[in-house]
């Protein structure tokens, strides 16, 4: 260090390329930071649109049934014979389980 004039003078010797580099550094590291937050971002909305997808496939189906169920009561004329065809079993072996507290369950 020289001291002249109350200033303060370092002197720093860099490499040619040095400044380059340091450039390149930067920008890498701020590129893999909005590339991590990209994916993860898209990881996020990926994760969404699976619920929204199993939400909207259990309505379908709870739909599917529904119609089903009206179809068999309008035609009146299901026997064991044609829901056999139609790939339905008898249920057998049927167990309940009463949950305390739940929804609609009676208390007394």
């Amino acid at each position: 260090m020289h001291r002249k004039d109350n200033h303060i003078f370092i002197r720093v010797n860099a490499l040619p390329g040095e400044h380059y580099l340091l450039h390149v550094l930067i920008l890498g590291i701020v590129l893999t930071i909005v590339g991590y937050t990209y994916f993860v971002s898209l990881s996020i909305f990926n994760v969404i649109a699976h619920k929204e997808a199993i939400a909207a496939s259990e309505k379908l189906q709870s739909e599917v049934g529904l119609l089903e169920q009206e179809y068999f009561e309008l035609t009146k004329a299901i026997t064991p014979a044609i829901a056999s065809n139609l790939g339905m079993t008898k249920t057998s072996d049927t167990t309940f389980v009463r949950k305390p507290g739940a929804v609609g369950s009676a208390q007394g």
